[in-house]
């Protein structure tokens, strides 16, 4: 099958082009735009390929416990992306060249693929590389650059079929710092509930005609498709809410608090429509998923 896959080790990724662009390693200190950092890949990927259709980008990242983060989640829910987790632990990744090495037997056993492009810099993954090119798939090894020694195994690159580095113009585009991410540890009931109507309020600026009353008829539960961007955007002025089960439940309070209140003042003026602060536009079902 004439196509290609991409194979993204986002440890590789984010510590050697957040050094380059912003001169950290630390997540927490970087901004990555996923969305438009794959979508850039696989237009880059076609070009360079002569035309091969792309099958999807695999990101693969350590995870404490293997459970998805926020950031999982949102990258997840990309078109034509699949999130693989490894495990984090200790701050280390474990198991993330295991799953690579899976897929990339995978595609290469059933010939999906004619093409891999990985971006990676671990010896570990040379075999694989030998593997898969041994069932016909050629390999292309991404790298980024550094002013250092090489960020990448030289027994990898040596076998690649081809090595591409890509300028720091190129990575630029998708990194950027940001200021420490807050500490939930600070964090309070009333602002993790400050956080939850401030979305609320958002999402019913948003709301097409029942889409407020239905959401309502549902609760307590609230949808995937709102619950995850509602935490998502709680995180950011409150810190990381995964071991806060006592914070998500207070963000989720102070959603139904506006919600409810939404309601009620629909039913005042006696239409099931709403026109919060003068905004109209997606129903439940309409919400962009963060899967």
């Amino acid at each position: 099958m004439d196509r290609s896959a991409i194979f993204v080790d986002a440890g590789y990724l984010f510590a050697a082009a957040g050094q380059l662009v912003c001169g950290t390693r630390s997540r927490a200190l970087l901004h990555c735009d996923a969305k438009a950092l794959t979508r850039d890949m696989a237009e880059w990927v076609h070009d360079h390929s002569g035309g091969l259709d792309s099958l999807r980008t695999y990101w693969y990242d350590g995870a404490a416990n293997a459970v998805p983060t926020a950031q999982h989640e949102e990258i997840g829910g990309l078109s034509y992306v699949k999130v693989r987790l490894g495990r984090l632990i200790q701050g280390e990744q474990k198991g993330v060249d295991a799953l690579i090495y899976r897929d990339l037997m995978t595609l290469a056993r059933e010939r999906a693929i004619a093409r891999a492009y990985l971006l990676s810099g671990d010896e570990d993954l040379r075999e694989g590389v030998v593997a898969a090119q041994d069932m016909g798939v050629q390999v292309v090894l991404l790298g980024i650059p550094t002013s250092q020694r090489s960020n990448q195994s030289a027994s990898l690159i040596r076998e690649a079929d081809e090595h591409v580095v890509l300028p720091r113009d190129h990575w630029a585009r998708f990194f950027s710092n940001r200021a420490p991410v807050p500490s939930a540890a600070d964090a309070t009931p009333a602002l993790a509930q400050a956080a939850g109507r401030a979305f609320a309020l958002s999402w019913i600026e948003n709301a097409k005609g029942t889409a407020l009353v239905e959401l309502h008829a549902l609760r307590p539960r609230i949808p995937r498709e709102v619950d995850v961007p509602l935490l998502l955007a709680a995180e950011k002025p409150l810190g990381s809410l995964r071991e806060r089960q006592d914070l998500k439940r207070e963000v989720r309070a102070g959603f139904w608090a506006a919600i409810d209140l939404a309601v009620r003042n629909a039913a005042v003026v006696g239409t099931d429509d709403v026109d919060v602060q003068g905004g109209q536009g997606a129903g439940v079902g309409d919400v962009p998923a963060e899967s």
